[in-house]
């Protein structure tokens, strides 16, 4: 690169770091999960989620090691702040990484434009459109490890080039790759994906050798150390964020939600894409060079395996786990722009390309301004006044013995500092199954979590306010305390959700069960008695629901109406509830 195009990558660097602005004070209830297990790091009580249980519920060693470091090094305070407004330090050191991170996979892009040989103008235009992507934008912030995972990647990108197109050795394409995995598990995918493509491109058994061996330097310890900690070197999110594999119904959800999560970015990069390989050749549209060829094909494989995976998987998916396959989405988008420009405007390469850069900037600005930055910044409005108040309440007015069962577990566990049942498993696995088999619905209107332990409270997240405490003639041991209100759960997941707070009553749920037990099976039935289930009633359906709960959770309005018009006897009956 010459001085002026070391300047405009500085400026680009810089305009980088000001599109982020929007987004400084966003943070998710995932975050605070990292931030959890990283207090505990540095406070000597293990690799855990509840302290002293250590647990592989963090989908990212590498962050939570990585913060948890930081922290011990500058001596930064971990534990949770006192009020709900202050930003926590490891949120801070979170999001300096992240920036940094960020910033570091634009800047690996634009050097891998020209590793590939392409100009300086097409090389900063590559890493314009990482910039500029809405959702490298809005997740860079987020005290998430997806800015890690993706720089990763693109390092792994930059270092396969160089093996592949320079004869380069393959040790840190290895040690990349290996990095990647730590920061995001799907990232195994790619590990196997670079070392095939480096042993099969040329004939080179030597350069997978070395892909192996840098991988293995790095991931092979922690493998070790998970399976001393924790008996497995699979994370819990392998089951607590997975469906049941290869459903049909999943699988179609999946890919459908990840064809929405890239046409709101990246339409006009797969539209490009599109005219490739509807009018190109393997001879015109594919390099004749071998390495270059293998190159691209290993960067096309990589995000269709990555989407492979979680629709077979069954896995519910946001845009930040399609981040690390953003790269090789931008570095298609812009060999199909080269393509195209040159198979029908040849000499009108700058000026296309300008267009290009520009039109692709506008449609992200446009989707961040109006879509993911309104977004983001309710959802941190509302995370303050519910999760985060709520695990301060819970610190403030219940002993330090008392147990939570809750859904969304992150914040709350940061600040409650209290024992939390997780009802997806993530830091539960015993939950994970049951979850996946019997629906959240049935997990705490069946009292599915009691396989865990006899939490004292609840926390259930749902968009109707105290519906477990909704009886007209059934007892219910759940008593309701209070909500609190959050506008969003997400992009994907808009509307209001309640978080209820109810103490639970364990004598109702043994009371119930002894009738039940003495009520013969005819009139059981006929009387649809109160089902509580236990880990002893896995296999029962949501048809076994109490019936005020189905009435609540299939139509909430007309339950409601129901009840007001029952008037005094349902409101006794849930009070001696």
């Amino acid at each position: 690169m010459n001085a002026r195009s070391r300047a405009l990558l500085l400026v680009l660097l810089i305009a980088a770091a000001a599109a982020l602005l929007p987004f400084l004070e966003y943070l998710t209830d995932d975050s605070f999960i990292h931030f959890q297990f990283a207090k505990h790091l540095v406070q000597g009580k293990g690799f855990s989620f509840n302290a002293g249980e250590p647990t592989y519920g963090a989908t990212s060693p590498l962050w939570v090691f990585l913060l948890a470091l930081t922290a011990k090094l500058f001596h930064l305070g971990v534990a949770a702040p006192a009020d709900a407004g202050s930003m926590p330090a490891l949120a801070w050191v979170a999001k300096a990484y992240g920036l940094l991170f960020h910033l570091l996979t634009v800047w690996t892009l634009v050097l891998l434009g020209k590793r590939l040989g392409w100009n300086d103008g097409t090389s900063l235009g590559l890493g314009l459109l990482m910039a500029s992507h809405a959702w490298a934008v809005r997740w860079a912030l987020s005290g998430m490890e997806t800015p890690l995972a993706t720089a990763c990647v693109a390092l792994a990108l930059y270092g396969l080039a160089g093996i592949l197109i320079q004869g380069r050795s393959g040790w840190t394409t290895g040690i990349a790759t290996g990095f990647a995995a730590l920061a995001r598990p799907e990232c195994y995918l790619l590990v196997v994906l670079a070392i095939l493509t480096a042993a099969v491109a040329g004939r080179r058994p030597r350069r997978a050798l070395e892909v192996l061996a840098g991988v293995a330097l790095v991931v092979v310890p922690w493998l070790v150390t998970a399976w001393s900690w924790f008996h497995s070197v699979v994370p819990n999110t392998a089951a607590a964020k997975a469906g049941v594999l290869a459903n049909p119904g999943l699988i179609v959800s999946a890919l459908h939600s990840a064809f929405q999560i890239e046409l709101a970015t990246d339409a006009l990069l797969l539209a490009l894409l599109a005219l490739v390989l509807a009018f190109g050749s393997r001879s015109t549209a594919l390099p004749t060079a071998g390495g270059r060829r293998f190159f691209w094909l290993a960067c096309a494989a990589w995000p269709v395996l990555l989407v492979l995976f979680f629709a077979m998987e069954g896995v519910q998916v946001v845009s930040r786990y399609l981040l690390p396959a953003t790269p090789c989405v931008l570095l298609l988008g812009m060999a199909s722009l080269r393509w195209v420009v040159a198979a029908t405007f040849p000499r009108r390469y700058a000026p296309a390309l300008a267009l290009f850069l520009a039109a692709f900037a506008i449609q992200n600005a446009v989707f961040t301004a109006f879509v993911s930055a309104p977004s983001a910044r309710a959802h941190t409005r509302g995370l303050r006044p519910s999760l985060i108040a709520l695990g301060i309440w819970a610190r403030d007015n219940t002993p330090p013995s008392a147990a939570f069962a809750v859904a969304d577990i992150g914040a709350f566990g940061y600040y409650s500092e209290r024992r939390v049942l997780d009802l997806y498993g993530l830091v539960t696995p015993a939950l994970a199954p049951i979850v996946v088999r019997e629906g959240y619905d049935a997990m705490v209107t069946r009292c599915l979590f009691e396989a865990a332990g006899r939490p004292d409270y609840l926390i259930d997240r749902h968009r109707v306010k105290a519906r477990l405490a909704m009886t007209l003639d059934q007892p219910t041991p759940y008593r309701f305390l209070f909500a609190r209100w959050i506008p969003n759960l997400g992009i994907t997941r808009p509307g209001g959700f309640y978080y209820s707070v109810y103490a639970i009553d364990w004598r109702v749920v043994d009371e119930t069960r002894q009738r039940i037990a003495a009520t013969p099976p005819v009139a059981r039935r006929a009387t649809g008695a109160y089902n509580v289930g236990s880990s002893l009633d896995l296999g029962a359906h949501s048809r076994h629901q109490p019936f005020h709960i189905q009435q609540v959770t299939s139509d909430p309005s007309r339950y409601l109406t129901r009840l007001a018009r029952a008037g005094p006897r349902s409101s006794r009956a849930s009070r001696a509830s």
